[in-house]
């Protein structure tokens, strides 16, 4: 990230709109993690039309421990890439949007995140970093912005598959 580059700060009100849809909100308010977790966060700003969602139930809660837990944190997510091929040569052009978009899941959320419709998380803007120095390419990739959210857990798995 250069050093000029603005972060858009997060905002001190809570988007629900940025809550993934797959994601397992909490609504314990005897949880004593409830102050540090942002699923019990996500599931406090529920919008009042919400009438059903994933949840934890209370009795997930053992002592002060919770498999659910996903303590608050904050990330700095890149807004798109609109001008990432700019520099880079034509010869190495196609090879590598057609890496990218295989990365991004296909065309359709490839241009999502290239647009910036989709916010591109630190992994993501890691990997692509990588991806630009393997061709050798030495100049910072530049994302079209900036801005801090919060870093959801990861999706649950389906039932009946094992995780690692």
């Amino acid at each position: 990230m250069e050093n000029d580059v603005r972060i858009i700060p997060l905002s001190e009100e809570f988007d629900f709109s940025t809550v993934p849809v797959w994601y397992v909100l909490c609504t314990n308010g005897g949880c004593p993690l409830r102050q540090e977790c942002l699923r019990f966060l996500a599931g406090s700003c529920a919008p009042e039309g919400l009438e059903s969602a994933l949840c934890v139930m209370p009795k997930a809660l053992k002592g002060d421990r919770c498999r659910w837990f996903d303590r608050r944190q904050v990330v700095v997510m890149a807004i798109g890439f609109s001008h990432l091929y700019d520099p880079v040569l034509k010869q190495d052009y196609t090879a590598m949007r057609k890496s990218i978009t295989r990365y991004l899941h296909g065309s359709k959320m490839y241009y999502e995140y290239k647009r910036g419709d989709r916010l591109l998380t630190p992994e993501q803007q890691q990997w692509i970093r990588q991806l630009v120095k393997s061709y050798g390419y030495d100049w910072e990739v530049p994302f079209d912005g900036f801005m801090e959210a919060y870093k959801f857990g990861k999706a649950p798995m389906p039932a009946g598959e094992c995780q690692p």
